[in-house]
């Protein structure tokens, strides 16, 4: 897997690439300098930014697993070559293969050191949040979620060496549990322009669910609520020629993975969580 690093939008001209989608693991040696590290968190330079304001909310309540400080992008730069730091920035992705080079903005784990350039740093973790441009309000009230995950990542990796970035999303569905024993949150827009109701979702998906709010599905995430799940969709601006949407669902407790799909968007396939999503999730 190549990786191809830029920070924000305004920063680095190269990209990360993802073949397919994959969650980059460190090796041992790059995990017990992260244990050893400080790190800095990555915030926008725009000081009106709503994500600014969520992750500092977030990661004072969330990180856990080491010390931190929040830095500015410009700071970022002065500072990456430093081996005693490891950041937690937003990145810009795009999946190899995908010949328009859409844009994704990832969350990213990395550690500092003398790299020629940010392409060389290592990654340790990359969680999408949503594609590059889409408004903050759309991913900040799950920025609590993708800490929590982050962090679980970090220590499933430390904890399980023969697993690696092809092989450890297929391990975290696979230890979750099954979702019928939880309640499914949703947002109505991000769903099925048929199953909106209450009734219509129900025949596609028997379980618990409940149509809910992002302050709702914040509060839950906040909470730490074991009996949750919700979705994290990632999918274009209304009227876009994007064409890719990405489906998590995860638990509020402690972001175990329960679902993972992602489809083109087209005319029979909607922008949405689909029909064919919740069978496969009550499935499992």
């Amino acid at each position: 897997m190549k990786l191809i690093i830029t920070l924000f939008s305004m920063l680095f001209s190269s990209l990360i690439t993802f073949s397919q989608f994959h969650i980059p693991i460190g090796s041992k040696s790059e995990l017990t300098k992260f244990y050893q590290s400080k790190t800095y968190i990555v915030l926008k330079n725009d000081i009106f930014s709503d994500y600014n304001t969520a992750m500092k909310d977030a990661a004072e309540k969330f990180w856990k697993i080491s010390k931190f400080e929040f830095i500015n992008e410009s700071e970022f730069q002065k500072q990456r070559q430093d081996n005693s730091k490891a950041f937690l920035v937003i990145n810009q992705v795009y999946f190899e293969k995908d010949k328009s080079n859409t844009l994704f903005d990832f969350l990213i784990l990395t550690i500092g050191g003398k790299y020629r350039t940010i392409n060389d740093m290592p990654t340790l973790c990359a969680i999408p949040l949503a594609y590059n441009g889409a408004n903050e309000e759309d991913y900040v009230y799950k920025l609590g979620l993708m800490l929590k995950f982050i962090q679980k990542h970090i220590e499933t990796s430390n904890n399980n060496p023969g697993l690696n970035s092809e092989s450890i999303l297929t391990y975290y569905l696979n230890q979750s549990g099954s979702s019928s024993e939880k309640t499914l949150h949703v947002l109505q827009n991000e769903i099925e322009i048929d199953i909106r109701s209450q009734y219509a979702f129900k025949n596609e998906y028997p379980g618990n669910f409940k149509f809910s709010c992002k302050e709702e599905m914040k509060s839950l995430i906040n909470n730490s609520d074991s009996n949750a799940l919700i979705l994290h969709k990632i999918g274009p601006q209304p009227n876009s020629k994007l064409s890719r949407c990405i489906k998590f669902v995860m638990d509020t407790k402690n972001a175990d993975i329960y679902y993972f799909n992602q489809h083109n968007i087209n005319k029979k396939n909607a922008n949405a969580l689909l029909k064919s999503d919740l069978r496969n999730l009550y499935k499992k």
